[in-house]
């Protein structure tokens, strides 16, 4: 997907050689193009030598391994990998990129949809938090570290004294971007986004200074990090977080129809969040392979089927359906998706093979009307020649979420009805990278687009969740940021003031 031309290699080195007066890095003649581009100066690397092996550049076997992440097509190349361990790594490692004006992308989990995680860009200097994993729950608050991924946390959480947290159900995708561009979750509309639990972020600044980020300390930003903090105002290290505990008993549950049922079961799926308990999470699965609605219900199975029954009176009887109880850890790992259904709930812990995708969002702020639901049907029945998976993922949110006031926060979405997630993947061969599959994305870019004229006639301005984040979507700014986005500037231009927290869709200056 990404492959650096020679002039462009040769550019980066010039513009190196010109910002700095020390010499280039010695260059090994067997270097091609390729690692030329991602070649840091000397007086870069000379800053960084306290950090020792920490420190990842194109010449390390390392090097390689961690500069894919979770989606095979990004292969952009970051001039340095500090593979942090501790604030006091950060903060060096800040710094050095700030002397040097190399940009800095913060990693968590390495999800990223436009390859942010390795800086969305060649030349910047990825600063990875995999060592940050810590959590430990004392008198009902967690320290939460910035690196840890949500399995892991999950599990720490759960044997901690049986808490949990309102977050998402991907057990790889690390808390760090998840929880900064909002956090929602299944348990959203009981206990609203990830961000309304946090109170607290210790946070390494673009001038390299630890900072207690809260309501009382460093509040605007406080109020800029919960929903647009990522990658763009600083390293989050550490969360402090106010976990849930959930019921004694969860019921989860899966419910599986024709792609035929379409209508009615979008429909009523539709309908059903005026009418749905806040005890209920909800998501539904439309693919060429039919519809899926999963989710979990804090309380027993008779009590999950009287919350649902509005819903099941006005859809044909699913072809398969598979509702169980149990506990909420035990709920967690089955809506993981992880292969073979396994029950052991330390398989949240198990490594999740990287794949090939490309991912949008819309964010509706009222009930899908019948074009947009006949659109969902007409798109889920055409796979694309070389697609592995293709799938709508339909989420409805208000509650809690909507209870937040909208300016308490830089998460604009709170009055969302529901969030559609468009996906198609290609590959899960890890020794794959930067392959397109082109009639993939002609796919995507055609459906995508008889979407956007929908949503333009039936919903007014185009919004899109930022944690499904896409350069292509129109007007990203305020797609993402709207009404927020004057003071998320205001505050870049007094936090970062020369912009060392950057990538293509940042929070510009101006």
């Amino acid at each position: 997907m990404h492959i650096p031309r020679l002039s462009t290699a040769v550019s980066l080195l010039l513009l190196i050689s010109s910002t700095t007066s020390t010499p280039l890095a010695q260059v090994n003649p067997s270097q091609n193009a390729l690692t030329l581009a991602a070649l840091p100066t000397s007086q870069l690397l000379a800053c960084l030598e306290p950090l020792g092996a920490k420190v990842l550049t194109s010449n390390d076997p390392k090097y390689n391994e961690e500069r894919y992440v979770f989606d095979l097509r990004y292969t952009y190349l970051p001039q340095v990998i500090v593979m942090a361990s501790s604030v006091s790594d950060v903060q060096t490692a800040v710094k050095c990129a700030a002397a040097s004006k190399v940009a800095v992308a913060p990693r968590s989990g390495g999800h990223s949809y436009e390859g942010y995680s390795i800086g969305g860009q060649d030349g910047s200097l990825v600063i990875d938090l995999g060592g940050f994993t810590s959590v430990t729950v004392k008198n009902g608050v967690a320290k939460v570290g910035a690196g840890v991924r949500l399995g892991k946390l999950y599990l720490e959480l759960f044997n901690q004294g049986g808490y949990t947290l309102n977050a998402g159900t991907c057990p790889s995708v690390g808390i760090g971007g998840h929880a900064l561009g909002g956090g929602f979750g299944l348990l959203g509309p009981k206990y609203g986004l990830l961000i309304d639990r946090i109170t607290e972020m210790q946070v390494v600044n673009a001038q390299g200074q630890l900072l207690t980020v809260s309501a009382t300390s460093n509040p605007d930003l406080f109020y800029a990090l919960r929903g647009a903090g990522g990658g763009s105002y600083g390293i989050v290290t550490e969360f402090t977080i106010l976990p849930i505990k959930p019921t004694p008993v969860v019921t989860s549950y899966s419910y599986n129809w024709k792609l035929e049922d379409y209508a009615a079961v979008l429909g009523a799926f539709a309908d059903f969040q005026l009418l749905v308990s806040d005890d209920i999470g909800i998501k539904l699965n439309v693919g060429p392979n039919g519809l899926r609605m999963s989710g979990l219900f804090e309380g027993t199975k008779d009590d999950q089927l009287r919350a649902m029954a509005p819903f099941f009176a006005k859809v044909p009887k699913p072809e398969k359906s598979d509702v169980r109880e149990g506990r909420y850890i035990d709920a967690q790992l089955r809506l993981a998706s992880i292969p073979n259904d396994p029950k052991d709930i330390n398989a949240l812990l198990l490594k999740v093979d990287p794949l090939t995708r490309k991912g949008k969002s819309l964010v509706y702020p009222k009930a899908l009307k019948a074009s947009s639901i006949a659109l969902l049907g007409k798109w889920a029945a055409i796979k694309p020649n070389g697609a592995r998976v293709t799938f709508f993922l339909v989420t409805i949110w208000g509650g809690a979420v909507a209870k937040v006031p909208e300016n308490s926060t830089a998460f604009i979405h709170r009055n969302a009805h529901s969030v559609i997630e468009f996906m198609v993947d290609w590959t899960k061969n890890p020794n794959t990278h930067g392959e397109d599959c082109e009639a993939c994305l002609e796919w995507m870019n055609d459906m995508y687009t008889e979407f956007l004229d929908d949503f333009r006639a039936n919903y007014g301005p185009v919004r899109g969740y930022q944690n499904y984040i896409d350069l292509k979507i129109p007007n990203w700014q305020d797609a993402y940021y709207g009404s927020a986005l004057p003071r998320l500037k205001q505050i870049k231009r007094v936090v970062d003031p020369e912009n060392t927290f950057r990538f293509p869709q940042s929070i510009p200056l101006q």
